[in-house]
């Protein structure tokens, strides 16, 4: 027992009976035991943890295409083709070609249609993509100007 001598180890066995009572000791050595039992896995490497692949982040859908816009009485009817693996659609609407674009809508179809529009006034869209992996870049842009 190297330089404690039994008396030694009677008062560290005193002191955890003292503090965990006899009641508790097969708990604390069963946990001891599964630490232990644990850290060996870890260091050879047999943790099943360890080799398991982690899941595979979910990707964006692309952005629609083919997406129309067709003016009428103060409103513009938006009509695209549905992307693969997306979930719903954000439409975004601008006053300038190019932006920056404002989103006005969200939808699951592959259709809109903004009305209450200021007739003569020109008005840019374009549409993205939405899954769980997020949003997609944005579609080309098309404009409209309601009669």
């Amino acid at each position: 027992m190297g330089e404690f001598s039994i008396f030694h180890w009677l008062i560290v066995l005193a002191v955890v009976l003292i503090f965990f009572g006899g009641r508790r000791i097969p708990e604390v050595m069963k946990g001891l035991g599964e630490g232990i039992r644990s850290f060996k896995e870890g260091m050879s490497g047999s943790a099943a943890t360890a080799t398991q692949a982690a899941p595979a982040a979910p990707t964006l859908a692309p952005a629609p295409g083919g997406l129309t816009a067709k003016t009428g009485d103060g409103q513009i009817v938006l009509n695209w083709n549905a992307s693969a693996g997306a979930s719903s659609y954000n439409i975004k609407r601008s006053g300038t070609s190019g932006g920056p674009y404002a989103q006005i809508a969200s939808t699951a179809a592959t259709n809109f249609t903004d009305s209450g529009l200021a007739s003569g006034t020109k008005y840019f869209y374009v549409v993205s993509s939405y899954n769980a992996g997020g949003e997609s870049a944005n579609s080309t842009e098309v404009s409209g100007a309601p009669a």
